[in-house]
């Protein structure tokens, strides 16, 4: 996209009003647009409930409005605080970008929040879904950013083609049907669909019998007054776009159960529900829900969207946890407290940053010395760095006593009884930085030269340098990869799997018996002579070179779990393409709901980017993103990706 963009700030929440029809306008350009970014949601949400001031950036081009980022400043616990519109009470917040225009108008979201950070101390972009821009674009140099996973969005489908009998799952279809056989059994049983004439009649039963039922139980629920002017406003607004679905389950005539939600797009967003605790006993919101669900089918409606919260009835359905994920952005000159960003001193060194990482639990002895060891360069430096720091322990009154003293004295351990080890991980890391020649179409076989060569000094050291040539060490790190990938329930005896830069064949050892077979695939050749000199006599396993360009003669649609322990490093540092076309050949040869599972996107030390690249990623090629960046093991420093092969791109 390279026009010319025109760049309104509009400040005033006013401003928005004249913006109503341009807007929904652009709405109807994105196809990945949720209802909470219609003007509908929003401009009810400023008058109501939102700041006097904004901070909305409106980009034009010939084509009309191209773009919107609703933004606004907030001062909470003594900061300013930037915020999307919305925030609080909305399930899913972005920003609206056109088709082609997506990073340029997340770009000018970081370019004005530079030109301004005088007036702000923290941004905060919560419910942001994966494919949000606003994750793609990396912070300006000198920023803290963090991104984490923040609220579970609970959903099912609905099978193509599907009869009334398997729109629900089998356990809730029967209770269903025995509601509503009760129901019967009381009187007279109607469901009314909201219409602009009934819809403040459905809205006051709904805030009713939402309010009678949580009061029933002593609780307040989420729909208190000071929210009614608002949602009456949201309703009549989303009933004229034909967005509202707005029901009332009459029995004799008075609405016992409500239900209020938004079917847009082949979705349906169940938002809140009540019903009349006087007839709990019939059921009545459960069979609320099924007809919604139906409506919802006759209508052309796949996803059922619970939105967020992990209320235990929302499995009940068959739903499952798609999540949103927040990021949190500070600059240098923010007021804030010293150390609550959590990260390093400004200007520490890498020597004293591995021996802290060890110190506070960050990371494992094992894995701080190979940081220490390669920030040192040899032995004798990593060991002035250890002892410089239990000096520096010993005059504050720390030394001898603590967790922090025992990590340090483990460290210290590590060095002492391993030093032979230490010093051919010297070798290795020396070796790695020497051949490290970027991207490029020979990027494949500087790999294998390299891992070929390292194989050779040490097969363990070689996969991974923490198990300073180790086997028990090395036993310890895959035992706990196997045991995650159990867990997630990725493995089983009726899997298939295929590991990316299989290296020596621990993992195809160590997971044979568990599935019906192990394929193992890597550019060096001579670690593919050690995995099967590992695996000699595993009929259910398969070895072979790849090319490190794709996955080559594999055949498609085979795996359940498709995985590489810390290869993608090497495909990133080989260029965008390398690792756009694995994710695309993973993809090939999974089965629909197969995994990718990346555990090590890169060694850049960027977690918010390497979150947006993997998110980005899985949206380009039909998957949903399940883990983005959690640390889930104890030795092992590596961060985890989860991905699930949707059965449509």
């Amino acid at each position: 996209m390279s026009e010319r963009l025109d760049v309104k700030v509009l400040y005033r929440r006013g401003e928005l009003e004249a913006l109503r029809e341009p807007w929904n306008a652009l709405w109807n350009r994105c196809p990945d647009a949720t209802t909470f970014q219609r003007p509908e949601w929003l401009i009810p949400w400023c008058r109501e409930l939102g700041p006097e001031q904004v901070l909305t950036l409106a980009f034009w081009s010939e084509q009309g409005l191209v773009g919107l980022a609703p933004l606004a400043i907030h001062h909470y616990n003594g900061e300013r605080l930037v915020a999307l519109l919305g925030a609080g009470i909305t399930d899913y917040l972005d920003v609206l970008a056109a088709p082609g225009y997506e990073r340029a108008v997340a770009e000018a979201v970081f370019t004005c929040l530079c030109e301004r950070v005088d007036a702000w101390d923290l941004v905060e972009l919560g419910d942001l879904r994966p494919s949000s821009p606003l994750l793609a674009i990396e912070a300006p140099p000198g920023w803290s950013d963090e991104v984490e996973k923040h609220e579970a969005c609970p959903r099912f489908t609905i099978p193509e083609g599907a009869g009334p009998d398997a729109l629900l799952w089998p356990a809730i279809r029967a209770r269903v049907g025995r509601a509503r056989k009760r129901l019967a059994k009381a009187g007279e049983v109607r469901v009314d669909m909201a219409e602009a004439a009934t819809v403040d009649e459905l809205l006051d039963a709904l805030f009713a019998t939402h309010r009678a039922r949580w009061t029933s139980r002593g609780e307040g629920g989420v729909l208190g007054e000071a929210l009614w002017p608002f949602h009456r406003a949201v309703a009549k607004g989303m009933c004229e776009r034909g967005a509202l679905r707005l029901f009332g389950l009459r029995l004799d005539g008075r609405i016992i159960a409500s239900f209020y939600g938004f079917a847009e797009r082949d979705r349906l967003a169940w938002y809140l529900s009540g019903f009349d605790p006087e007839f709990a006993v019939l059921s009545p919101g459960l069979a609320m829900f099924a007809s919604a669900i139906e409506h919802a089918a006759r209508e052309g409606v796949r996803t059922i969207d619970f939105l967020r919260g992990r209320e235990p009835y929302k499995y009940e359905w068959g739903a499952v946890d798609r999540f949103t994920y927040r990021r949190r952005l500070r600059h240098r000159g923010a007021r804030v407290e010293v150390g609550r960003g959590g990260g390093q001193e400004a200007g520490q060194g890498e020597l004293e940053g591995a021996v802290r990482a060890v110190l506070s639990g960050e990371v494992s002895p094992e894995v701080g010395l190979v940081r220490l060891l390669g920030a040192a360069g040899d032995l004798a430096a990593a060991e002035r760095a250890i002892e410089a720091a239990g000096a520096a322990a010993g005059r504050g009154g720390g030394e001898g006593a603590g967790e922090p003293a025992a990590r340090l004295a483990a460290l210290r351990r590590c060095l002492e009884e391993r030093r032979a080890a230490c010093a051919t991980v010297v070798e290795i890391l020396g070796a790695h930085r020497e051949a490290d020649g970027g991207a490029g179409a020979d990027a494949p076989a500087r790999a294998a030269r390299l891992f070929d060569e390292l194989c050779a000094r040490s097969e363990e050291a070689s996969v991974a340098a923490y198990s300073l040539g180790d086997p028990a060490i090395l036993e310890r790190a895959t035992r706990e990869v196997v045991e995650l990938l159990e867990r997630w329930g990725s493995i089983g005896e009726d899997r298939a799997i295929l590991q990316i830069g299989c290296g020596i064949g621990r993992f195809e050892a160590a997971l044979a018996p568990r599935v019906r077979e192990a394929w193992g695939l890597d550019v060096a050749p001579r670690m593919i002579e050690a995995a099967r000199r590992r695996c000699a006599g595993l009929s259910n396993v398969v070895l072979a070179v790849s090319s490190g360009v794709d996955l080559g003669d594999v055949p498609p649609a085979r795996f359940d779990l498709v995985y590489a322990v810390d290869s993608f490093p090497y495909l990133v540092a080989a260029g965008a393409a390398a690792v756009d076309r694995h994710v695309a050949e993973a993809r090939r040869v999974l089965r629909p709901g197969g995994e990718l599972v990346i555990l090590n996107y890169s060694y850049r030390g960027d977690l918010a980017r390497d979150a947006a690249d993997v998110a980005r990623l899985a949206a380009r090629h039909g998957f949903d993103v399940l883990v983005n960046g959690e640390r889930p093991f104890s030795l092992w420093d590596g961060r985890a990706y989860r991905l699930r092969r949707v059965e449509h791109l």
